[in-house]
């Protein structure tokens, strides 16, 4: 769609003006003007070279040319634009060609991409917190697949440290036995590590029993072993079951435990060939930073978690060659990346300058209505009891809502999900029931609603055979509704782009919802069934397909599960 016209302006300016300007995707950007009925591409002067300046006049870009009618500029907050006016049914022909949407991307473009979001402690419950890198994460990496990147989604779990003494200490200070913790493995875990770790505020010996546990174990002489290893396996289990609520996949668990004592001696030999790893006179080995001096291993020789994150990023590179890392990680980690960031150059690592620190802001105030403070599972179990409750009251449920929990469930995590991706990341806020679950107004479970309304008029109208023998006629799709869904579909790559380009869900959210107001503005005006012309009503049942392919899509790479019916 957008790709036919980035092409072809560049080429124009490529020919006209001598430049060989790649104009970004992003930069493109789609509109219709109702008042003059006019389809318009807006395009910021400084993407199509250096030839383009204030004191000269734009060629004619639109001569000789079908898609483009003319040319002109205008300047808007101090910047200068090209307006180029754009042929209706030029426009209408390629937004509703049938070809895939991943046919559009060129594959020599291509990087690699490491991210590593999620990644929650073992034998804990996942807690709301760990929410905003679980979807955001997911986000991007879809995005980045969608847009032809090759992408390695990896969950680096927590299962080293002390805080791993503290789970062993507390299983034995309770007289837990392998039955016991079986029947309700996280909560029964989770509870024995509270324990230790309360036992401890009271009684300093024990935090020493728990450090010398761990100490213990990274050295492999360590008689929890075993049970450790069942502790990650039911933490796996459980995990799996909310990610496929959240729509989430990865390529791989990992574990700090991968980077014990074996790989950190080779990351601190290289540190010590290099000069940067400094012996203290208590045992501790630091690193001197621009402006702070950081420890790398403990008094009693146990690695720092970010000495395994060195070692991580090491040992990533040499199996994926990538050329970015991402980790989508809260805000309040942000000295921690500068310190990953600072080290991998000072080791000259030729990739330092591809990680990423992917921060965002904290939710507050995420609890049930009983205003507990909770887990992940329980609010999406409470957003799917009250999607339930609005069901049932709503006169527009076509079915039983007591009859499907899992479209209910996935109505819930929708809202949630859509609350979160429509705020700005790096923003906190704060989590308001009343306004997630809202059936009105922009939310996630209009973005389902609009999903099953198409997807219901499409199954009454039409058949999948008749729809493929559909030949795009879009004289017959000239109604300004039709060209305002047309120019919507149009910028589906170019936010995608610009979505990327700043790791911003928002931006597709906010798409997403301009384009439900204005598929639904064109289910009342646009009739199928009632309309007498046959030419007419296949045109439109094309524009309609079109546009579900596009909001599936762009719900999908948000995280959500498209319904077919609520």
């Amino acid at each position: 769609m957008a790709q036919v016209y980035r092409k072809l302006l560049s080429e124009k300016v490529a020919r006209l003006c001598g430049t060989s300007a790649q104009i970004p995707m992003a930069a493109l950007n789609f509109n219709f003007q109702k008042t003059s009925q006019t389809l318009e591409l807006n395009i910021s002067l400084q993407h199509l070279g250096k030839n383009f300046d204030k004191d000269r006049q734009v060629p004619n870009l639109a001569r000789e040319d079908d898609h483009l009618t003319s040319v002109t500029t205008e300047v808007r907050s101090g910047k200068k634009w090209a307006k180029v006016s754009l042929n209706k049914l030029k426009l209408i022909e390629t937004v509703l060609d049938k070809r895939p949407l991943r046919d559009e991307f060129n594959p020599s473009d291509n990087k690699t991409l490491v991210v590593e979001f999620s990644s929650p402690n073992i034998a804990k419950p996942f807690h709301a917190g760990h929410l905003r890198s679980t979807i955001i994460g997911n986000f991007l990496s879809n995005l980045n697949e969608f847009l032809g990147n090759r992408v390695l989604r990896l969950n680096y779990l927590g299962d080293w440290g002390t805080q791993f003494g503290y789970l062993a200490l507390g299983v034995r200070l309770k007289g837990l036995s392998p039955e016991d913790i079986h029947k309700n493995p996280i909560k029964c875990l989770y509870d024995a590590y509270v324990h230790a770790y309360e036992a401890a505020r009271a009684e300093p010996k024990l935090h020493a029993a728990a450090m010398d546990i761990f100490s213990r174990m990274e050295h492999g002489v360590g008689e929890n072993l075993e049970e450790w290893h069942d502790y990650r396996a039911y933490t796996v289990n459980e995990l799996e079951e909310l990610y496929r609520r959240l729509g989430v996949r990865f390529t791989s668990y990992e574990w700090e435990s991968q980077y014990g004592v074996n790989k950190i001696a080779n990351v601190l030999e290289r540190m010590q060939t290099q000069g940067i790893l400094i012996d203290q006179n208590d045992g501790r080995k630091v690193v001197q930073l621009q402006h702070r001096t950081i420890p790398i291993v403990k008094s009693d020789g146990t690695g720092m978690y970010l000495l395994r994150d060195i070692a991580a990023l090491m040992d990533r590179h040499a199996r994926y060659s990538f050329q970015k890392c991402l980790y989508v990680v809260e805000n309040g980690q942000n000295d921690h990346f500068k310190s990953l960031n600072e080290i991998a150059h000072l080791l000259d690592l030729p990739y330092a300058s591809g990680i990423e620190h992917i921060k965002f802001g904290r939710i507050h105030g995420m609890s049930t209505r009983r205003g507990k403070v909770v887990f992940l599972n329980d609010i999406l179990h409470e957003a799917q009891q009250l999607v339930q409750e609005k069901q049932r009251a709503s006169p527009n449920t076509k079915t039983n809502p007591m009859d499907n929990p899992e479209v209910c469930d996935i109505l819930g995590t929708s809202a949630v999900l859509i609350n979160d991706l429509k705020q700005r990341r790096l923003k906190d806020y704060d989590f308001d029931w009343a306004k997630i679950l809202r059936m009105e107004g922009d939310s996630g479970i209009k973005l389902q609603y609009t999903h099953c309304r198409l997807a219901s008029l499409l199954r009454t109208q039409s058949s999948a055979e008749e729809l493929h023998d559909i030949e795009c006629d879009a004289a017959a799709l000239m109604e300004p509704e039709a060209v305002e869904i047309a120019c919507q579909l149009a910028n589906f790559k170019p936010i995608c782009c610009q979505a990327l380009d700043s790791a911003e869900a928002c931006i597709l959210v906010a798409y997403l919802f301009r384009l439900c107001k204005s598929i639904n503005l064109a289910l009342k005006s646009l009739p199928i069934k009632q309309e007498v012309d046959c030419n007419k009503r296949q045109q439109r049942i094309l524009l309609f397909s079109r546009s579900k392919l596009i909001l599936r899509t762009g719900m999908e790479l948000l995280g959500l599960r498209p319904l077919e019916e609520m």
